[in-house]
């Protein structure tokens, strides 16, 4: 059992001129993996060192817990468009690792190797070890053309960039890395046209590499870095207008990876080392809506 107070602060303060600037503050926990609290666990002698070593989960483990701030900066343009800018501080103030930690298995059955051997031994569990933090910058916004130049009605942009910097350390005797999951770089943009009953959008979205958490032989999971990857979607269609016999009906031409930009994961340390290269190819998709 354990208690948690979780505060959250929100406000905004906005101006005549469509500027707002809000501030957020919270206290986050998030449970850890149901894999990771498992009850059962394996143990065995091991021959070499005469001790019985084991594996297993934990379920005492605490949730992650985390103080989280957020300064965002927006400026709006009418009804249509925005300009936003954000930075983000999470302190994490636990992680949970898999480390090994000396256990008594006298209480356990073992199965006699035959020789003299230790209770005394060794588990590898997952723990709640010391906590990191992620913070950076993120810059989005959409802006139809039209809000500049008149003769552009219908086109407009839309996207965002970020830039994350994350780092843990659970345990103060392994150098620190970063959170698995987070690129520094992740980028997309969107150019597209809407005017008559025809849409028209090209997308690009760019991720740089990151750490990821893998299943590896055995179903245990394993940490690799994946590339960075650059994806490329693009949809056409055409709405039939108010008044039309047609009116209500819709219909879509959508190609997804259209680059076919395969996904490419590494051992963590050694680039040259691939685990994965998965190439899904370019997928198409048409379709329409009707609505009555």
């Amino acid at each position: 059992n354990y208690w948690d107070i979780l505060p959250s602060l929100n406000l905004s303060l906005r101006f005549d001129s469509d500027f707002v600037i809000r501030f957020a503050a919270a206290r986050e926990i998030q449970r850890p993996r149901l894999d990771d609290m498992r009850v059962n666990f394996s143990y065995g002698v091991d021959p070499v060192e005469r001790i019985v070593t084991g594996s297993g989960g934990n379920p005492s483990l605490r949730p992650y817990r985390a103080t989280a701030f957020d300064l965002n900066f927006e400026k709006y343009f009418g009804n249509k468009g925005y300009l936003a800018a954000q930075l983000f501080y999470k302190k994490l103030h636990n992680y949970i690792y898999t480390a090994e930690f000396p256990f008594d298995y006298s209480s356990y059955p073992v199965v006699d190797p035959g020789y003299a051997f230790s209770y005394q031994g060794r588990i590898s569990a997952p723990i709640n070890g010391d906590g990191g933090e992620i913070y950076g910058i993120e810059a989005a916004g959409t802006l139809p053309f039209e809000t500049f130049v008149s003769a552009l009605e219908g086109f407009g942009v839309t996207g965002g960039v970020s830039y994350t910097k994350s780092k843990i350390q659970p345990d103060p005797n392994t150098p620190a890395s970063d959170i698995p999951g987070y690129s520094r770089w992740v980028a997309n943009g969107t150019l597209f046209f809407e005017k008559w009953g025809f849409s028209a959008r090209g997308s690009v979205r760019y991720r740089s590499s990151f750490v990821g958490q893998f299943v590896g032989f055995g179903g245990e999971r394993e940490l690799r870095r994946a590339l960075s990857e650059t994806i490329v979607d693009a949809q056409i269609g055409y709405e039939f207008q108010k008044g039309s016999a047609l009116e209500g009906l819709s219909f879509f031409l959508q190609g997804q990876n259209l680059t076919d930009e395969p996904f490419v994961s590494v051992d963590t340390g050694a680039s040259i080392h691939i685990r994965n290269y998965q190439s899904y190819g370019a997928r198409y998709m048409a379709g329409f809506n009707y609505r009555f």
